[in-house]
């Protein structure tokens, strides 16, 4: 059933597409790698860790000395006048040529540097946190996707058999109301049946169309291209042994292993360390320096290597603002409210989470009895079905309970397939609650 499922798909989109295009056949797995390596918001967030990955190393060349090089021509065109005594004195030449190698290394800061490199470390770490957490969150979308489509695909096979079975009643209505069999009535409710089969195939046919249009959204696949599943609507175990942990094990799991709330804590320490760097500025700073300069003092412009003196310094300089009116108390004081209200944050992710876990998890056992009610309804829906049309051609039932029981059957394999559905993506949704969905695509090998 699948291979035909599959084969058809592929004569469809080949149709479909003629020359322009390609076809990308996908399995869940596949999804996952294409998700972690083409999803456009996982580029960029990888670009911002890439930029602070640039910031940590700015914040290194902080303890590095500066080193600088200038040059220096003046023509005075008027010297300046001494006067002396009655007598006026021209003083300088009229051409200066200077060349300068100055060197700078801060000696003591105050802990800036140190306090700064911290927090470029922490914001790195955070970030490489976040990212996980969103390859979780694409790789939830790309396989909710992925099972969307092949949901809409079964949908629609449901859809036109109901209509082939409707189609079949109705030709044989037809024939009993023909031979006299059977009433207009029958007839005629055999031929509204036919066409009420009509919009249920189109809406499912349109359904399927937008679940493979966001699928190609969410893997950065062209417009142009088609995808085709290869995978079939079954019930998947993605929790393995985690399913038979008690509630308060899986908070406890959530609390220690989501990335959001490890990004949060390094938000927490730079929070505390940028108090600190505020505390800095409180502190004096000392710089040592010295240079070596190169002048010539000439009449003319014509300057030649000899007439150049040297010049040497060293120097060590303090600097220590006493007042700033009130200025690095105020900045010590927003650091320690942002500080607070990063701790507030934490604690009010904590709970979202221990809720989010919870939500989950009795998702997780309302669609697992779900499924189970759904099968049964679906094998009992099916068995009505096949002794409704057995006694009707035997003249014992009615038409009406066969249209009955056709209309039952589709229902019940619609809410079952539906039932799949929602198991398999509950699934990965108490996954994503713990921060453990990273497991689907290590235990498949897929890298990012």
């Amino acid at each position: 059933m699948r291979k035909t499922v599959i084969t058809i798909s592929l004569i469809f989109c080949i149709l479909k597409m003629g020359v322009s295009g390609d076809i990308i056949a996908l399995s869940w797995d596949q999804v996952m790698e294409l998700g972690m390596r083409q999803n456009l918001e996982l580029h960029m967030l990888r670009q911002d860790v890439n930029h602070q990955k640039l910031n940590v190393y700015r914040a290194m060349s902080d303890f590095l000395p500066t080193l600088n090089y200038s040059f220096q021509a003046v023509n005075n065109v008027e010297l300046p006048v001494l006067v002396f005594m009655g007598n006026q004195f021209r003083i300088g030449t009229k051409y200066n040529f200077t060349h300068a190698l100055q060197a700078q290394y801060p000696l003591f800061l105050g802990g800036a540097r140190i306090v700064n490199l911290k927090i470029q470390n922490h914001a790195r770490k955070s970030l490489l946190q976040m990212l996980k957490g969103k390859e979780e969150e694409i790789v939830l979308k790309a396989i909710e996707a992925y099972f969307q489509v092949i949901l809409s695909r079964d949908l629609l096979a449901v859809s036109r058999r109901a209509q082939q079975a409707a189609r079949a009643n109705f030709q044989q209505v037809k024939k009993f109301y023909e031979a006299g069999a059977a009433s207009q009535l029958d007839f005629l409710r055999a031929q509204s049946k036919l066409s009420q089969t009509i919009p249920a195939v189109t809406s499912a046919l349109n359904a399927l169309r937008m679940s493979e249009e966001n699928l190609k959204y969410i893997l950065n696949i062209s417009v142009h291209d088609s995808v085709v599943v290869l995978d079939s609507l079954a019930e998947k175990d993605f929790l393995g042994p985690l399913k038979e942990l008690e509630l308060t094990a899986l908070q406890q799991m959530a609390q220690e292993s989501r990335p959001d709330l490890k990004s949060l804590e390094h938000q927490l320490q730079i929070g505390g360390q940028k108090e600190w760097l505020a505390g800095s500025r409180f502190l004096p700073q000392i710089v040592a320096a010295a240079s070596v300069q190169h002048q010539a003092f000439l009449e003319t412009a014509a300057v030649k290597s000899e007439d150049y003196t040297r010049a040497k310094s060293a120097s060590i300089s303090l600097q220590w603002p006493l007042f700033e009116g009130g200025k690095r108390v105020l900045e010590w004081q927003q650091a320690v409210i942002q500080k607070r209200k990063a701790a507030y944050q934490k604690e009010l992710l904590k709970r979202t989470i221990m809720l989010e876990v919870k939500n989950n998890w009795n998702q997780f056992r309302l669609s697992k009895q779900n499924l189970k009610s759904l099968k049964q309804a679906f094998e009992e829906a099916k068995e009505t079905l096949r002794l409704a049309n057995l006694t009707y051609k035997e003249g014992v039932s009615t038409q009406v309970e066969v249209l009955n029981a056709q209309t039952a059957f589709t229902d019940a394999e619609a809410r079952y397939r539906k039932g799949i559905f929602d198991y398999n993506i509950a699934q990965l949704k108490l996954l994503k609650a713990l921060g453990k969905l990273h497991w689907l695509w290590q235990s498949n090998g897929t890298e990012n």
